[in-house]
């Protein structure tokens, strides 16, 4: 079963996004992953988007897709919503590494598939636009600290 999480009180739930913010607002490609964040499913819209195909990623780790600077960030907002099964919003504008090295920033809805003991399974991720493009060397200086967090990450964990 997939769920959206609810809203906390007051808040206000919208999936529109103003023209200005995306460039392609028909979009809707899907990938779902494992809660240790294995693409399982990779829809065609998805290839057009970033260039790799179901076969590129099937079995894979996310990490195809993620710039390798915002990986500890993606990893641990990954392992949170894993664990509490929630999510602090409906949008999230995230950098994608396309096949061709390119950085896209990607708009996309992300969905948490419950499991049967009330954990959640994994996930469903769903590009709903392309935004601006992603700003490389003001970006890079940006996350230099990030990039850092990401070395000491990976001798933490390695293999993510």
């Amino acid at each position: 079963m997939v769920h959206r999480n609810e809203p906390a009180a007051g808040a206000s739930r919208t999936r529109d996004m103003d023209a200005s913010e995306a460039t392609h607002t028909d979009l809707r490609a899907s990938v779902t992953v494992d809660r240790t964040g294995i693409i399982q499913q990779w829809g065609d819209a998805v290839t057009e988007v970033v260039g790799y195909s179901a076969e590129d990623a099937l079995g894979r780790s996310l990490n195809i897709v993620i710039p390798a600077a915002l990986r500890p960030v993606h990893w641990w907002g990954f392992d949170q919503a894993m664990k509490s099964g929630r999510l602090t919003k409906d949008l999230f504008k995230v950098p994608a590494l396309c096949k061709d090295g390119r950085i896209i920033v990607a708009h996309a809805t992300i969905d948490l598939i419950a499991g049967k003991s009330g954990h959640t399974d994994g996930a469903v991720v769903t590009f709903v636009g392309i935004g601006a493009p992603w700003q490389g060397k003001a970006w890079q200086a940006a996350l230099a600290p990030v990039d850092a967090a990401r070395r000491i990450w990976q001798r933490v964990r390695p293999g993510r």
